[in-house]
């Protein structure tokens, strides 16, 4: 019997991996077998002994009665189940050479250009395998079931099981090293070696290094949510990833989408979703981290803020909320309102939240700051604050007696992204005896706010309601 226990975020996508391996390869049923049978309610994957040795046998070792299989191709002759099914699991995911995607492959072509472009020098699992190795007698013995050995003083950094390694094992199969993980692990013979007492000291059993051969599988969607239960991350980062197929924003919306409307998870909401999980994001040779803490995950919950988040594309706001830097937002807000007013981001700055035809997505992450403070408020038993209403300010702003295209416009932004309050009120109000206009009770109320962030965000929604001039011409022409 095999028993794979929670471990750290990267084991655990591992482990996700090869579940995915696994559920291709027991066919039709695959994904029936693992949620019912091998996941358990304690966060553990339970995989049978009668299992365990069928999937890592050839085809001459029977499988159980019950259990169905994607079966190995007979002119492969004795590849084990598990070493075709992480093959053809890779193929199905499009992990070959450029070269073969448009061609029609035999079984032992695709074994190569799998394995090609996995194992060359800048993949997953760099020179693991030499490219002029008999790959099926490589991948056989990488896929070994260990029966494990209580007498051993070695044992697994990963799981902690004793275990008899090989007396012949290369450093690359014994322990973890950046053959087997680019992203995390180093080389022995390179330049820094990063290994204690300059040796590799990360020792992993035969078991463990099938988990870390399907990384890949897990990195290919960018993303990875993890919790202390093998059980959740297989449920939730599989209903994520499909829902990611034609979703131009990625893993954040799906996130969302799926705390608010997958019935699934909110039933599960309670027993992990106010507990620490984990958001992994891969781009391209980096790694990012972020922790969902429980003040987070209950935040995430509220209706109007998940559904203000999920018209956010911009990875930066994205980053600052998982990270619970709310008071970074304005900042972001000042310098895309200058970028609209402007007329374009002429500095490329990727803290824009910017498009030329439309104000939308920068009122957008207005209204989110202002219900973010606005719950903070709640939860600390602050009184609210309902007298900040943005579609109110940006109102107000859209009838005043100042247009997108008068110079003091710029002079307002100015003295308000430097808190001078006080300038603030003298230059909006002679604006306003000056077009002999009353100074609107519901703008002057926004100066009583004493919180500078706060007070900032009203008069940025304030001018971002301001008429364009050509608007404005139109109107008095009328």
């Amino acid at each position: 019997m095999i028993t794979i226990y929670p471990s750290s975020w990267y084991y655990n996508a591992c482990v996700q991996g090869f579940l995915e391996v696994l559920a291709w390869g027991l066919g039709e049923r695959g994904a029936e077998i693992i949620e019912k049978e091998l996941l358990q309610a304690d966060g553990r994957v339970v995989i049978p002994d009668h299992l365990a040795r069928a999937v890592f046998s050839p085809k001459g070792v029977p499988m159980p009665a019950g259990y169905t299989e994607n079966p190995v191709p007979d002119e492969l002759g004795e590849m084990k189940r598990i070493a075709w099914w992480w093959v053809a699991r890779g193929y199905e995911a499009g992990f070959m050479k450029k070269d073969d995607r448009e061609k029609s492959l035999t079984n032992a072509e695709i074994i190569e250009t799998v394995c090609r472009s996995l194992f060359h020098k800048s993949a997953p699992y760099p020179n693991l395998a030499q490219l002029a190795w008999d790959k099926i007698e490589f991948l056989n013995k990488w896929f070994t079931l260990d029966e494990g050995d209580s007498s051993s003083a070695v044992i697994c950094s990963f799981c902690g099981q004793s275990y008899a390694p090989e007396a012949e094992a290369r450093v690359y199969d014994a322990f973890l090293t950046r053959s087997l993980s680019i992203g995390l692990g180093s080389s022995p013979g390179a330049f820094p070696n990063l290994f204690w007492d300059v040796n590799p000291n990360l020792a992993v059993c035969k078991h463990c290094r099938s988990y870390f051969l399907c990384f890949h599988l897990v990195q290919r969607n960018g993303f990875f949510i993890n919790s202390d239960s093998l059980q959740v991350n297989w449920h939730l980062n599989r209903l994520l990833a499909g829902k990611l197929r034609g979703n131009r924003f990625g893993y954040q919306t799906a996130l969302l989408n799926a705390l608010q409307y997958d019935p699934q998870i909110r039933r599960g909401i309670s027993s992990w979703g106010l507990q620490d999980l984990d958001i992994i994001v891969f781009e391209r040779d980096k790694i990012h981290y972020f922790l969902l803490p429980p003040s987070l995950a209950k935040m995430l919950l509220v209706p109007r803020i998940s559904s203000l988040l999920s018209r956010v594309s911009n990875k930066r706001v994205w980053e600052l909320v998982l990270k619970e830097q709310f008071d970074y937002l304005p900042t972001i807000i000042y310098k895309s309102l200058r970028a609209y007013l402007i007329g374009d981001n002429l500095a490329k700055d990727p803290e824009v939240v910017y498009e030329s035809v439309s104000i939308q997505p920068l009122v957008v992450v207005l209204t989110l700051y202002l219900e973010l403070n606005r719950l903070k408020k709640k939860e600390r038993g602050e009184k609210g604050m309902s007298y900040l209403d943005i579609n109110q300010l940006r109102n107000l702003g859209n009838g005043a007696p100042l247009n997108q295209d008068d110079n003091l416009v710029f002079r307002l932004l100015e003295l308000t992204r430097l808190y001078r309050k006080a300038d603030v009120y003298h230059l909006l109000l002679r604006i306003y005896v000056a077009a002999g206009k009353e100074f609107p009770e519901q703008l002057a109320r926004v100066f009583t706010v004493r919180d500078p962030n706060l007070f900032k965000t009203g008069i940025y929604a304030y001018i971002s309601g301001l008429k364009p001039k050509k608007e404005e011409d139109k109107s008095s022409a009328k």
